[in-house]
């Protein structure tokens, strides 16, 4: 599992809550407006980035951008 991957998906959504200094793996980050609409694609990029592989954003399931969990799962393992 790649978790340099995910540390830098963690730490792109830290960086836009200064506020917050840790982000728990099972945390709904939409629900708890960490990622909006407008900074959805902004994250959609920052996974391609961080794993190195595109994401089809004509097949993409929204459960698999609910938390740190879900992403790691769907792109980092």
């Amino acid at each position: 599992m790649d978790t340099q991957g995910i540390d830098k998906v963690r730490d792109w959504i830290l960086g836009r809550h200064p506020d917050r200094t840790e982000l728990a793996p099972d945390v709904n980050i939409i629900e708890n407006r960490l990622v909006d609409s407008l900074a959805f694609v902004e994250l959609v990029y920052a996974i391609e980035d961080a794993s190195g592989r595109e994401i089809d954003f004509d097949a993409i399931d929204v459960e698999d951008f609910q938390s740190l969990a879900t992403i790691e799962r769907a792109f980092f393992s």
